[in-house]
């Protein structure tokens, strides 16, 4: 007894090429979905971090301004609470009774502060250090745009306050007898090296727009503006 032969028919050219196209276009598809997501998420990561160092960076600001002037006992003068200096240490000299100035190289100011009646072991300078009791303290406010850091200095020693600081700006100094006594600030926060994913940003151009300089378009980082404005309370008479 013989069996008949059952042909067999598998795929076509044709056909094996059509399901390698759609193939194609499907991987096309999802790999270009995973580079969109993870496009937006090295976007939201650097932002995220610089929301973080913005809010630090204002709070650190706000707090060292805030004691332009400060005196140990209020009822005795500016001029006589701080004496005329000569320039030292990066910041220019002070009259009587000045107490914050632009510091010498123009990248941000030095201000003049006592410490308080009990400051000592309650009271720390910019540096993280402990001050004594009524002293006179003499700070300078710098940004180094190379390394793009804002420090504080004390004397010869300087300590990193914020790193990735892209950009800053200060307002003019207010004058002793101007009616407003406060200062403002901007900074520019980068998130370092880290792609922001093509994500498309206009943050350097208001930049440009608010500091007045003039900073080169950079399509590689994410950039976050923080502003803030402190009155110097201590200078108000």
């Amino acid at each position: 007894m013989f069996r008949s032969a059952v042909a067999q028919a598998g795929l076509s050219l044709i056909e094996m090429m059509v399901a390698l196209t759609i193939s194609c276009f499907l991987i096309i598809g999802i790999t270009q979905c995973y580079l969109d997501n993870s496009g937006v998420y090295l976007f939201q990561q650097g932002q995220a971090s610089n929301l973080d160092k913005s809010r630090f960076a204002s709070l650190i600001l706000e707090q060292l301004l805030a004691r332009t002037g400060y005196r140990a006992e209020p009822w005795v003068s500016l001029a006589n609470s701080f004496p005329a200096i000569g320039g030292s240490d990066g910041c220019p000299a002070f009259a009587a009774g000045e107490t914050i100035k632009a510091n010498s190289a123009g990248s941000g100011v030095c201000i003049r502060y006592q410490t308080g009646a009990d400051a000592a072991g309650n009271e720390l300078d910019c540096q993280g250090g402990e001050v004594s009791s009524s002293a006179d303290v003499l700070l300078n406010l710098g940004y180094d745009s190379d390394s793009e850091q804002l420090s504080c200095a004390i004397g010869s020693t300087s300590a990193v306050l914020v790193d990735d600081v892209a950009g800053f700006a200060i307002s003019a100094i207010p004058g002793s007898a101007d009616e407003s006594q406060s200062v403002r600030f901007a900074l520019l926060l980068s998130n370092g090296k880290s792609p922001r994913g093509g994500v498309a940003s206009d943050v350097l151009e208001r930049w440009n727009s608010l500091s007045g300089q003039d900073l080169a378009t950079d399509s590689t980082q994410t950039f976050q503006i923080s502003q803030g404005s402190v009155t110097l309370r201590n200078l108000m008479q």
